[in-house]
C-alpha cells in the first residue's frame, strides 16, 4: 500500500473509478481526536484489504474523506460497506478538476449508458469551499447538458422522485462525480475501544453483541462454553468472519473453551485478566445465570438489549 496525492495531475484518469469513504462519527470529534480515529479506520481498512487478497491500492486522506485507489473497487466496496466500522458510506467515484467541460465529458462517458435505462432523473451537487456558483445552479446547468446530449427524447428530470440520480461532489478544486451510495457499518474504527470479553454459548444473540461491540470500536475476545464443533457451521462461520476483521488479534487469544459446560467465574476472569479485557459482555440468559458472580469493579454489558441490529447487518456474517 502506497500513500496517493490526489491533487497531482497524473492521478486525475477519468477512466478510473476511486472509492471514496465518507466518515461515520468521527466527523463529529475534535480535530485532534479525529486525526486519531481516523488513522484507526486506515489502519484497520489496510488489515481488511490485504486479508482479502488486495495488495495493489493506495490511500489517501483528506480530511473528511479518505479515497482509495485500486483495480479492485468492484471487491473493495462490500468488503468495506459490510464489514468495516466507522464508515458512514461509500461510493465510486470518477475524479477530475472543478472543470464544466471535465465533468460533463465523464457524464457522457461513463453514466449516459445507466440513464438511458431510466425515464427520469435527478442531478444532486454539493460543494465544499467558496466557488462562482451555486449548488442547485450547478445542478440545472448538468441537467440541461445531459437533456441536450443524450439521444433518448424519454427522458426527464424529475426532483421530487426521479428513478436514477446523478451525484457531484465538489471540493478543494476537485470534482468526484457518481450515481451510488452505499451504506456502511457507521460506528466507530475497531481497536479504538479496547478489549471486551464476550462470553457465548451458541446463540444467535452472541453474533449480535460481537457484532454491537466490534462496531462501536471495541476488540472481542471470546470464552466459550462449548467446542467449535457442537456448533452449527454457520454459528461456527460467522464467529470466524468476526473474529478474522479484527487487528492485533493473535490467533491464540481469539478463543477459549470452557473445560466443561460450564460458565466458571474464576477461569473467566484468569482468561480476562490475560487478554488485558476492559469489560465483560453477554447474552441475556448467561446474565441472569452468572452476572453476580463476577466483582463488581468489572463493567458488565448485555449489549444486545441497548440496541437491535438490522436483519442484513447480521445475516452477511452467515453468509
Amino acid at each position: 500500500m502506497k500513500q496517493s496525492n490526489l491533487s497531482d495531475s497524473n492521478r486525475l484518469n477519468e477512466q478510473q473509478q476511486i472509492v471514496l469513504i465518507r466518515f461515520s462519527e468521527i466527523g463529529i470529534k475534535s480535530p485532534k481526536t479525529r486525526k486519531w480515529l481516523t488513522k484507526k479506520l486506515i489502519s484497520h481498512i489496510e488489515f481488511v484489504l490485504k486479508n482479502n487478497g488486495i495488495e495493489e491500492f493506495r490511500i489517501e486522506n483528506r480530511f473528511s474523506r479518505i479515497f482509495i485507489f485500486s483495480e479492485e473497487t468492484d471487491k473493495i466496496v462490500p468488503l468495506l460497506s459490510n464489514f468495516i466500522p466507522g464508515i458512514a458510506s461509500i461510493s465510486k467515484v470518477y475524479a477530475c478538476n472543478t472543470d464544466f467541460q471535465e465533468f460533463t465529458g465523464i457524464i457522457q462517458k461513463q453514466f449516459f449508458e445507466r440513464l438511458r435505462n431510466y425515464s427520469t432523473f435527478a442531478v444532486k451537487v454539493k460543494r465544499t469551499g467558496k466557488h462562482s456558483f451555486s449548488s442547485v445552479e450547478m445542478a440545472a446547468d448538468i441537467g440541461e447538458f445531459i437533456l441536450d446530449n443524450i439521444d433518448d427524447n424519454n427522458l426527464s428530470v424529475n426532483l421530487t422522485d426521479p428513478e436514477y440520480y446523478l451525484y457531484l461532489e465538489i471540493r478543494e478544486g476537485l470534482t468526484y462525480v457518481y450515481d451510488q451510495v452505499v451504506r456502511g457499518l457507521g460506528g466507530l474504527p475497531a481497536g479504538c475501544q479496547g478489549r471486551v470479553l464476550v462470553l457465548i454459548s451458541g446463540e444467535n444473540e452472541d453474533i449480535a453483541n460481537i457484532l454491537q461491540l466490534y462496531k462501536r470500536g471495541a476488540i472481542t475476545v471470546i470464552y466459550s462454553t462449548n467446542q467449535f464443533p457442537q456448533y452449527s457451521k454457520e454459528y461456527q462461520k460467522a464467529i470466524s468472519k468476526l473474529l478474522d476483521l479484527q487487528p492485533n488479534l493473535k490467533k491464540a487469544e481469539r478463543i477459549t473453551f470452557a473445560k466443561d459446560k460450564q460458565f466458571h467465574s474464576e477461569e473467566i476472569l484468569i482468561y480476562y485478566q490475560k487478554a488485558q479485557c476492559m469489560s465483560i459482555a453477554m447474552s441475556r440468559s448467561i446474565f441472569e445465570d452468572i452476572s453476580m458472580k463476577f466483582p463488581t469493579t468489572i463493567p458488565i454489558f448485555v449489549p444486545y438489549l441497548v440496541e437491535d441490529l438490522k436483519e442484513d447487518d447480521i445475516s452477511i456474517f452467515y453468509c
